[in-house]
């Protein structure tokens, strides 16, 4: 494997994102390799599990090196083939079997998908080469959008298309809170790395497709969809696992809304990020049930809610940069950012029993803001965002965000009524899409597990 890498090094694409990613992901397989081998001591498919472990993320070097579309698009096949054999790796467990070939069927439709685009992007620019296709890409964005050529359109959405669905996205997201039968350092791995190659793909080659406003409204508009509704359901789930594995989903996207609107270093930002707290979250997920919060805590004061809201978009456009996007689109994700820090607040002030507490909550929520903004400004000098067509669906969308966390604040009480426990029972299901998936999975590919070896 180090011969390998050492090839990819020679040839890869070396830029700073490589820089970036290669770092974490060089930081997560170590990690997840030494719990493994603890982990999976004494059982009898050690060998055979470290082989796909160390196969996967060897893939995952691939795609963070790699310098065309055509290297690019086999390591994101080798990924899905060798996780597939992690997530089956416990071959007489049905649901493993069942979330794994879920897995294996999206993934397929991602991948024709890239097929497509390279037909496409050959034609188009006559190169599969990062570098020449970013460089073309950015003449094209010089020449005005009137001027572009009529196949870009197509390849930009096709792009965005196989992000989604290796992302988890709505309505594509429900293999991942399944695959829990998987050994844990695969759930960390995945959670934490393979997810993000979604991400990956649409970071890399932000400037061609930002230069489709439709593939850049797809990805606001499925991704902010997403983010509500996986957080939503995440907050009826018993299993700390399936928690998490909404969390990743919602997580995922939040980034897709931050990529389409022209945020793509903030997307960034919001990978490294992500995937260090989620391996953490996973290699400790028994002692994340003590920190996790639950329904039958009391419900925040409105006041308190209407307080901490006021106070987070204070702080939050007190110490905003102005970003090179958009202006729409950056009120929109200063928004967002202001929500975050309200929850965090209004949060803090419902347990505060002393009044000299709350000047400690404010000052460790600008000292976030400072934070935040700063990670924004190095996050520029590795990725340049974008500024796309001006439309108020970012703001539309922290709107409804804005609404869904103060009824999270109130879950407690609106579960008195019966609408809001009707509401919770169809969340604890998922509003039954997995049960849709389960279904088509099955008729598509029938387990037999007499057939099945481990």
């Amino acid at each position: 494997m180090l011969s390998f890498l050492s090839a990819l090094a020679v040839i890869g694409y070396l830029d700073r994102l490589t820089s970036v990613l290669l770092v974490l992901s060089t930081f997560l397989f170590a990690i997840v390799t030494r719990y493994s081998m603890r982990y999976m001591m004494g059982d009898p498919g050690q060998r055979r599990f470290m082989f796909w472990l160390c196969l996967t993320s060897t893939f995952v070097f691939a795609l963070v090196l790699a310098p065309n579309l055509p290297i690019f698009i086999t390591a994101w096949c080798g990924i899905s083939l060798s996780l597939h054999q992690l997530l089956q790796f416990y071959g007489d467990r049905p649901s493993a079997l069942l979330a794994a070939r879920k897995k294996f069927l999206v993934s397929r439709l991602g991948d024709v998908a890239l097929l497509a685009v390279l037909v496409l992007t050959y034609q188009t620019f006559g190169t599969w080469n990062f570098q020449e296709l970013l460089a073309a890409a950015e003449k094209l964005r010089l020449a005005g959008h009137e001027n572009l050529p009529a196949a870009i359109s197509g390849i930009c959405c096709l792009l965005v298309f196989a992000a989604l669905l290796k992302s988890a996205q709505f309505p594509f997201h429900t293999w991942l809170p399944d695959t829990m039968e998987t050994p844990t350092p695969v759930s960390a791995l995945m959670h934490a790395g393979i997810i993000n190659a979604g991400g990956i793909l649409v970071i890399r080659l932000s400037p061609l497709i930002s230069l489709s406003n439709t593939a850049m409204l797809i990805l606001c508009l499925v991704g902010g969809f997403t983010a509500i509704f996986a957080s939503s359901v995440m907050l009826t789930q018993a299993s700390i696992k399936r928690c998490l594995a909404f969390s990743t989903v919602a997580q995922m996207g939040f980034m897709m809304l931050e990529c389409g609107l022209g945020a793509f270093h903030l997307a960034l930002v919001h990978l490294v990020a992500h995937s260090l707290y989620k391996a953490h979250a996973f290699l400790s997920s028994g002692s994340a049930v003590q920190s996790r919060p639950t329904l039958s805590q009391r419900p925040q004061s409105l006041a308190v809610v209407v307080s901490s809201i006021f106070a987070g978009i204070a702080l939050t456009f007190l110490t905003a940069q102005t970003m090179s996007m958009n202006p729409v689109h950056s009120l929109a994700l200063n928004l967002i950012f202001s929500i975050a820090l309200a929850q965090m607040l209004w949060t803090l002030f419902g347990t505060i029993d002393r009044g000299w507490k709350v000047p400690l909550g404010l000052i460790a929520a600008l000292a976030m803001s400072i934070t935040y903004f700063a990670l924004d400004m190095v996050a520029q000098l590795v990725v340049k965002p974008t500024s796309s067509a001006a439309n108020w669906t970012g703001v539309f969308i922290a709107c409804i965000l804005l609404l869904a966390a103060v009824a999270q604040s109130q879950l407690p009480r609106l579960l008195h009524s019966s609408l809001g426990l009707k509401l919770y029972v169809h969340a604890r299901n998922g509003f039954y899409l997995n049960t849709l998936a389960n279904r088509l999975t099955s008729t598509l590919w029938p387990i037999g597990l007499s057939k099945e070896g481990i």
